[in-house]
């Protein structure tokens, strides 16, 4: 709703009334000044015709003086003859004077004053003898005027020199003849020159007159044809202006149908105002049913929205703050739909807002799709407050943007003071194995623009120096155009987890009753370590041990007797092997030792050791009491290639035969003895048994 201006002209309207009327202003000055000009050059030619006759009368008064005189010998008939000829000698004065390069215009002034001019004519004759002194009318006027001059110049000195003749006393008729007849002379051919004069300059005025009419008329019509041209082409420039107002104002309709844009005017003086037809349609009413005034306006607006709408309408029309509002408007229909309403107010010199217009646009569409929105979004918030795995999302140059509670938990910091900072000031994690730091997940995602999952064991450094085994996956936050925009990145505490792992593992590896490595353990470290002998040519030697009289501990004291008894007996060879040794239980009352980097004669040693530790073990159960022996092979593992299973059914042979040798005994594993499994042409099992 947009205001009335204040009457004045509208800005334009006088800069397009000129262009189109200065065509026709500039013909009639230009013809008013040719017009004064021809009257100012036909006024002068006529002033010098005018002063012809004033000069004609004054020489033939000055002869006819004088030639009183001549009879009267009377001074006052000679100085009537003076002031007579004064005319045209003042005439001889002011045309010497206007043929100098730098004439002195007061003086030609005084000369033409003095030849009886009028003192109106005197400029307009000044200005035709300069600038026409070389056309021919002009020229041979003044060449008859420059002879008559002569000749008036010569008159009076004849008379001059009669004069001073009487005065002297000399009145005699023959010495005063030959002066009288000069004079006549002179009189004689001043007549015709005066008429040539005076008939050149009245032709000369006719020629001029009719030439400056001819001027005025071809002027005329130079002009007018100018005006007249450019008055067309104003003409088409306005018709154009014309098209393109149309075709901007159609434009403009269009632009306002297709967008779905509602327009109103409102004339704050006097009240009216003006809404579209689409302004109308949007709210359901034909154009006859949608009265213009505001109250039609305020009486649609939702009551909740009414009293926000109005104030911020107020405070656009007082303060100039931007009216942009969003409210409910009630349809034909009774339904009530979101518009989008703005305006902007045209201001008088003063400031005050005059004229207001706007337009309104129907968001009931955006609006429903904003509140799901807003709904989806919350209930993902809850979501992601109620799941067990901590959250954090960061835009895409790692810097964090929400965490979730369990994230807030586990990292000591809260959403408020995380937001913004780089991610590896709120996520801080190492390697568990070497306690160096981790690359950032947000960075590798970035690089490869697909999930991520760190390493199995990485820590998470709480801010307060709390650690915690976690388990952690980025993966990209991408949008509608599947353009990376951020990141997300799920965690959990898997310390406990971890844990089992561990202990899961450990249990996998060791043996229940002893706590020793079981024999999937050792037969993998046996594995590593042939490996290394194979290929660093380094010595290994491997003890296969198994008790003697294990079987009569069981048989008497029962099954508890004979755990204790393997519980003591592993710590006690425990405590015989170097540090870096494995002891393993392989079978019931059968252990493995591996001896890695141990010569031969230094295994032999330690395995005497073993058997030494055992034969002094007594071992008394209730009030049985049991000496106890143990049977050792030996086999030492070179630089040839063997199978595990190879070394430990050589092992066991080697077990078996110091067991044969009498219990309690040691046996190496020698080159007789393949030479005598070969003979036998059959070898030892994975399990170290021998063949039957």
């Amino acid at each position: 709703m947009m205001a009335a201006v204040e009457k004045r002209t509208p800005k334009g309207v006088g800069k397009r009334l000129a262009l189109v009327t200065w065509p026709f202003l500039a013909v009639i000055v230009v013809l008013v000044l040719l017009a004064n000009e021809s009257l100012n050059i036909v006024s002068a030619g006529r002033a010098y015709v005018g002063g012809e006759s004033l000069w004609s009368k004054g020489q033939k008064e000055a002869v006819y003086r004088l030639s009183r005189y001549t009879q009267s010998r009377s001074e006052e008939d000679f100085r009537a003859f003076r002031t007579a000829i004064a005319v045209p000698l003042g005439d001889r004065r002011a045309r010497l004077e206007l043929e100098k390069p730098q004439p002195d215009l007061a003086v030609v002034r005084e000369g033409f004053i003095a030849g009886g001019n009028h003192p109106d004519d005197i400029a307009g004759m000044i200005t035709l003898f300069r600038r026409f002194r070389e056309v021919g009318f002009m020229r041979r006027a003044i060449e008859y005027w420059t002879e008559a001059d002569e000749h008036i110049a010569e008159l009076n000195a004849a008379a001059e020199e009669l004069h001073a003749r009487i005065v002297a006393g000399e009145p005699q008729p023959e010495t005063l003849a030959p002066i009288l007849a000069r004079i006549d002379a002179l009189n004689e051919r001043l007549t015709p020159l005066e008429v040539s004069f005076s008939s050149t300059l009245g032709e000369a005025s006719r020629k001029i007159e009719v030439t400056l009419q001819v001027a005025l008329v071809l002027s005329a019509v130079a002009l007018l044809v100018g005006g007249a041209y450019l008055t067309r082409r104003m003409l088409r420039n306005s018709d154009a202006f014309e098209r393109a107002l149309r075709i901007s104002e159609e434009r403009f309709e269009l632009a306002v149908s297709g967008s779905n844009v509602g327009v109103w005017d409102w004339d704050l003086k006097t009240g009216e105002v003006y809404y579209s037809p689409r302004y109308k349609k949007l709210l359901g009413y034909a154009e006859d049913e949608f009265d213009n005034k505001v109250e039609s306006f305020e009486d649609h607006v939702h009551p909740e929205d009414h009293e926000a709408a109005l104030t911020a309408l107020n405070q656009h029309v007082i303060g100039e703050t931007p009216y942009d509002v969003e409210l409910r408007m009630r349809t034909r229909s009774g339904e009530y739909r979101w518009f989008q309403a703005r305006g902007k107010s045209l201001r008088n010199r003063r400031g005050e807002a005059v004229r207001m217009v706007g337009a309104i646009a129907d968001i009931t569409d955006r609006k429903q799709a904003e509140a799901q929105l807003f709904a989806e979004r919350d209930r993902a918030q809850v979501t992601l407050e109620s799941i067990g795995d901590a959250v954090i999302t960061t835009d895409l140059h790692g810097h964090v943007e929400y965490l979730n509670p369990v994230a807030e938990a586990l990292t000591g910091v809260s959403t408020d003071e995380a937001k913004g900072m780089p991610l590896g000031h709120v996520f801080r994690v190492v390697d568990e194995r070497n306690r160096h730091a981790e690359v950032h997940p947000v960075a590798k995602l970035v690089q490869e623009e697909r999930p991520v999952k760190l390493g199995d064991e990485t820590i998470l450094i709480r801010r307060d120096g709390g650690e915690f085994a976690i388990d952690a996956s980025a993966a990209p936050i991408r949008d509608r155009t599947a353009r990376m925009v951020g990141a997300v990145l799920v965690f959990n505490d898997a310390t406990r987890a971890r844990r089992r792992e561990a202990q899961l593992s450990y249990q996998a590896r060791h043996d229940a009753l002893t706590g020793l490595v079981n024999r999937l353990e050792f037969e993998h470290r046996l594995g590593q370590s042939l490996a290394s002998a194979a290929e660093f040519h380094r010595h290994h030697a491997v003890l296969y041990l198994d008790l003697d009289r294990f079987k009569e501990v069981n048989d008497t004291c029962g099954h508890a007797a004979g755990d204790a008894l393997l519980r003591q007996i592993s710590g006690l060879l425990q405590d015989k092997l170097r540090e870096g040794d494995t002891l393993g239980r392989i079978g019931g009352d059968e252990f493995g030792v591996l001896l890695e980097n141990c010569p031969p004669d230094h295994a032999t040693r330690i395995a005497e050791s073993l058997r030494h530790a055992v034969e002094k073990l007594d071992f008394s159960w209730q009030t049985h009491r049991f000496e106890l022996g143990v049977s050792i092979g030996v086999v030492n593992v070179a630089e040839q290639r063997y199978t595990v299973a190879e070394i430990l059914s050589a092992a066991d042979e080697s077990c078996y035969r110091a067991k044969a040798k009498g219990r309690s005994q040691i046996h190496v594993f020698g080159a007789e003895d393949r030479a005598e499994d070969r003979r036998q042409g059959e070898g030892w099992d994975r399990d170290g048994a021998k063949p039957k």
